[in-house]
């Protein structure tokens, strides 16, 4: 037998240890940061600090457990090194688990860098800004440092949304083993995904049963078992055992009410909302207007465009009374969601690129001027919410605060 292993394996192993290494380089430093001066952190590390004995209102403990295993295994490291390495946990693999979708789905005439480069700059995008400060109060922001949760529920979004498009995809099963598996796949994610933070599959379950009913009603078809056993049940079972931990059995009074823009208007004027929402949606905004024709027959495109736009009805109509009136917790619905919109606009795009590249003969040396223009327009404004992105790194960084 060979000793030399496969070598078509080994060939595709330097990008991701290149990636992986960027990315801690990248994410290391911000992270050290929000560790040593940011509040959610330091609540965040209390709360995990008193796991198991204390529970609080806090129920999305993926983080919390990663915390106090690796304070188990490393005893003599402090608070904020676990902190910091508890975090990286779910900061490093991100970039690598966008550009192995993104490799399997893009065109051979996009380079390896090229995919390299859209991974990271997804994974740093945020909106387009002209007024914010290290929160973002009022933009719909894919990337948040503060929060440790939120950067962990970011490593699962995107799997989960991928498998969600099951139900809707017309997949074929082997045989019911097949099957089986992948609706115990589907709800372990979906399980996971909830416990690292409940605020995708809090929009998702909606958003899926929102597109299923205008697929079944267009005559196309859904898996309604995939949809009932995989996604609504055990999300829905999750969901509902969180409500219970944050507001039943907890006593600070708080509750889930319902006002329009009642949280944000304690921020920021209300004229800003609209025009802050637009510029977070700059990118997939105009790539779906651009390619309308072709977007709007795109299953996972549009999948992911419903859910964003629950989560931005939950974002501007529901906030917490009480104590924690001003805690923002049902932002996170469209952070979350708009990160997996940007990536699904990123994935359409690339294989736009390729059809419209294929559709021309060999001879024919480029695409048409119009097509070319609507290419260039989506690169730049893809470009300038990584750009953006890189301002706002920098700004959390170094503590700049700049005003609202």
């Amino acid at each position: 037998m060979s000793g030399t292993g496969n070598p078509t394996a080994l060939q595709r192993l330097p990008p991701y240890v290149f990636l992986c290494v960027l990315s801690l380089l990248i994410f290391l430093p911000v992270m050290e940061a929000a560790t040593e001066r940011y509040t959610d952190f330091g609540y965040h590390i209390g709360v995990a600090e008193g796991l198991p004995h204390e529970v609080t209102h806090i129920s999305h403990v993926l983080y919390h457990s990663i915390y106090r295993l690796l304070k188990y295994w490393l005893p003599n490291f402090d608070s904020s090194d676990i902190a910091l390495l508890a975090i990286l946990v779910f900061t490093i693999p991100l970039p690598l688990i966008v550009f192995s979708i993104l490799r399997r789905n893009c065109p051979e005439l996009i380079s390896t860098l090229g995919i390299l480069l859209l991974s990271v700059g997804l994974t740093i995008a945020s909106p387009i800004t002209f007024w914010a400060n290290y929160l973002m109060i009022g933009y719909i922001n894919p990337i948040v440092y503060h929060n440790p949760t939120l950067i962990a529920l970011r490593l699962f979004a995107i799997p989960v949304s991928l498998l969600a498009l099951g139900v809707f995809s017309n997949r074929s099963y082997r045989n019911s083993n097949h099957r089986l598996y992948t609706l115990l796949l589907c709800a372990s994610v979906i399980l996971l995904s909830t416990l690292a933070k409940q605020s995708y599959t809090f929009v998702l379950i909606p958003g899926c049963c929102a597109f299923a009913a205008w697929r079944a009603f267009r005559g196309n078809r859904v898996d309604w078992i995939h949809l009932v056993f995989g996604i609504c049940v055990p999300g829905s079972l999750m969901l509902g055992l969180l409500y219970l931990i944050s507001y039943v059995n907890h006593a600070d009074g708080s509750s889930i009410s319902f006002g329009v823009f009642t949280f944000f208007r304690n921020w920021i004027p209300a004229w800003r909302i609209p025009i802050q929402l637009l510029l977070s949606l700059a990118f997939p905004l105009t790539v779906y207007l651009l390619f309308f024709a072709e977007a709007r027959k795109h299953i996972y495109l549009n999948l992911c465009w419903t859910v964003f736009a629950v989560s931005v009805l939950a974002t501007y109509c529901l906030y917490e009374s009480g104590p924690r009136m001003n805690h923002g917790n049902f932002l996170w619905n469209s952070y979350i969601a708009v990160f997996v919109l940007m990536f699904a606009s990123v994935l359409f795009l690339v294989q736009q690129y390729e059809r419209s590249r294929l559709a021309w003969p060999e001879d024919c040396q480029s695409m048409s001027s119009r097509m070319s223009l609507k290419f260039s327009i989506s690169v730049v404004l893809l470009g300038s919410h990584v750009f953006f992105g890189i301002g706002y790194y920098i700004r959390f960084l170094i503590g700049i605060d700049m005003i609202n």
